[in-house]
């Protein structure tokens, strides 16, 4: 995860400084692929952790 950070990051950096428009829409669609990943990590940890009724 440290890695994907860092390139996430690495990604936002370039993004910032970046001329060149179709070269900014692939930089842009990295984080976005970067984002996506994470949020469906996130969402895997919440279903996962959530109690269902044979627990209660």
């Amino acid at each position: 995860m440290r890695e994907n950070r860092e390139k996430w990051m690495e990604l936002c950096e370039q993004a910032a400084k970046e001329q060149d428009p179709e070269k900014l829409v692939e930089l842009i669609s990295q984080i976005n692929q970067l984002l996506e990943a994470k949020e469906r990590r996130l969402k895997s940890k919440a279903s996962a952790s959530e109690p269902t009724e044979d627990r209660l």
